[in-house]
């Protein structure tokens, strides 16, 4: 071999005691020592640990670096970009591994295969940890039970660093750790491990024990706040994914908490002294033996600092409640798809709304438009093309949602009032501008494509091509401008960027960036009725005087 097979990273900051432990576990490995190497990145401890890993003889090849204090997501990524393996091992500083443990992990990355190999992290039996902790690991245990018992697929958001192997190329490929994120990093790689079709798989025996030296309470509640907030930012990076969510949290505790949880919504500000309360409740149960409500009780303190965080970083109520509700709408949401439908049809339709008013301001500044237009609301109101093209979306919304009675109802007020007819069918992609907004006529086959502006009486109309006989309507491609009482007829395609002028009758296709004018009227000087009448009632006279 080139190289070693396998590279562990440990990011490490002020554990050198429990460090130099793990180390000596990791020169005990079933595996020959030149199959693997070690690399620990130093994360700004107070005293390095560099000199003293140098000075203890290892079986394995030790690379040490320091860097300044900037996050444990900074330090792993370092070691990776520094790892000469095939397969990454990321290992927490605090962990305690058996002999086989990296032979274990390998075994589950036979060639050809793209994994992520999650490694069972169990209690350390002979640790003292505090109740927050002890939660902590009974999480872990839950996660384990839920994967063994068959009720629950390891996904991207399950991934934790305490103890995870993956291909390095899979890691160089989506990017690495994200160390903007102070919390929740390592979930985040998931889910773009994930995406990138990485599956995931988890082993009971490539197992390692933790004993957490964690003993503030204020600072594992200040954590319980930062991963709302970080995973927040999580589920805005990913929206596609329901399980990149926290508000799916929401609908995974106990229904006796989610009135709690939906309060603290509300009121983030009493959350704080409840969570206090809740687990100094819990620490009481723990202390009378009562492990059952003590561990409830610490679910619903974190719950309610977590909630708090998300909270503060959806900023305000209806923020928070809209981006509730596109959850509910998505996929693998919880609620039935009977449901979901109109959810996600009246999403899609609010988002659409959005960016057609954000290109109406645009336009409005871009040609100077003495009333540039101002808050969505208000424009609603005032801008009657504005209005026009909401009022489609919601025809459009209607259509989605299944509920055909509605869409019918729509189109025959857009017609009685903007005196338009534009079918529901229509597709009209977000970020259109519609100019006055009286007198459109859009067939069902139409396509308008994004940053199009429409000026009125503009006919998109079905027609017949000559030559092919094919059926058809216009479709504009994305930037395309068509002037008042233009009319475009039949399968024709006008490229991105082209500007169809007022009066056009177009029926053939134009490539990008054309400029296409209707013919140039005849101009000639005209004579007055009354003075033509003069004109011959004179000519006689002149000519006998003549």
């Amino acid at each position: 071999m080139s190289g070693p097979r396998a590279s562990v990273v440990v990011a490490t900051y002020n554990r050198p005691g429990p460090l130099l432990r793990l180390l000596g576990q990791l020169g005990e490995q079933s595996l020959p020592a030149g199959s693997y190497e070690v690399i620990v990145v130093d994360d700004g401890s107070a005293e390095p640990v560099a000199p003293r890993l140098m000075a203890t003889p290892f079986p394995f090849a030790l690379r040490a670096e320091t860097q300044p204090n900037a996050g444990a997501a900074a330090a792993r990524h370092r070691g990776a970009l520094a790892a000469r393996g095939e397969v990454l091992v990321i290992v927490d500083d605090d962990m305690q591994v058996t002999p086989d443990f990296l032979e274990r992990h390998l075994a589950l990355h036979p060639p050809g295969t793209r994994r992520v190999v999650l490694g069972r992290i169990a209690a350390d039996p002979a640790a003292r940890m505090p109740l927050f902790e002890r939660w902590h690991a009974r999480m872990l245990d839950d996660l384990a039970e839920g994967v063994s018992g068959g009720r629950l697929k390891p996904r991207g958001n399950h991934l934790y660093t305490g103890n995870v192997s993956l291909r390095r190329e899979d890691y160089l490929a989506v990017g690495g750790f994200d160390p903007s994120l102070g919390h929740s990093e390592d979930a985040e790689l998931g889910l773009r491990l994930e995406k990138a079709g990485v599956s995931f798989v988890f082993s009971e025996e490539a197992r390692s024990l933790h004993g957490s030296d964690h003993a503030s309470l204020d600072a594992w509640r200040r954590r319980a706040f930062l991963y709302g907030v970080f995973d927040h930012r999580i589920g805005r990076k990913h929206p596609e994914l329901a399980h990149a969510s926290p508000w799916r949290f929401l609908f995974e505790l106990n229904p006796v908490s989610r009135p709690l949880m939906a309060a603290t919504l509300l009121a983030p500000g009493a959350a704080r002294p409840l969570a206090a309360l809740a687990y100094r409740a819990a620490a009481l149960c723990d202390r009378l033996g009562l492990e059952s409500p003590a561990m409830a009780g610490t679910t619903l303190a974190y719950g309610l600092d977590y909630f708090r965080g998300l909270r503060s970083d959806a900023g305000r109520l209806t923020a928070a409640a809209r981006e509730l509700g596109a959850f509910l709408a998505t996929d693998g949401g919880p609620l039935p798809e009977r449901l979901r439908a109109p959810l996600s049809a009246l999403a899609r339709m609010r988002s659409a709304v959005r960016a057609d008013h954000e290109a109406m301001l645009r336009n409005g500044s871009k040609y100077g438009h003495p009333e540039p237009g101002g808050a969505l609301g208000a424009d609603l109101v005032q801008k009657i093309g504005f209005q026009l093209l909401a009022a489609c979306r919601l025809m459009q919304a209607l259509r989605e949602a299944e509920l055909p009675l509605g869409v019918k109802l729509v189109s025959r007020l857009v017609r009685h009032l903007y005196g338009s007819d534009v079918h529901w069918d229509a597709r009209i992609e977000p970020g259109v501008t519609v100019v006055h907004g009286m007198g459109l006529a859009i067939s069902r086959a139409a396509v308008i494509g994004a940053g199009c502006i429409l000026f009125q009486n503009v006919t998109l109309g079905m027609g017949i091509d000559p030559v092919t006989r094919q059926t058809g309507a216009p479709r504009l491609e994305a930037d395309v401008h068509v002037g008042p009482g233009a009319t475009l007829l039949g399968p024709i395609v006008v490229g991105r960027g082209s500007k169809v002028m007022a009066g056009v009758v177009l029926t053939e296709s134009v490539p990008p960036g054309s400029l296409v004018d209707a013919p140039r009227p005849e101009v000639r000087p005209r004579v007055h009725a009354r003075q033509e009448t003069a004109e011959r009632a004179v000519a006689p006279i002149d000519s006998k005087s003549g």
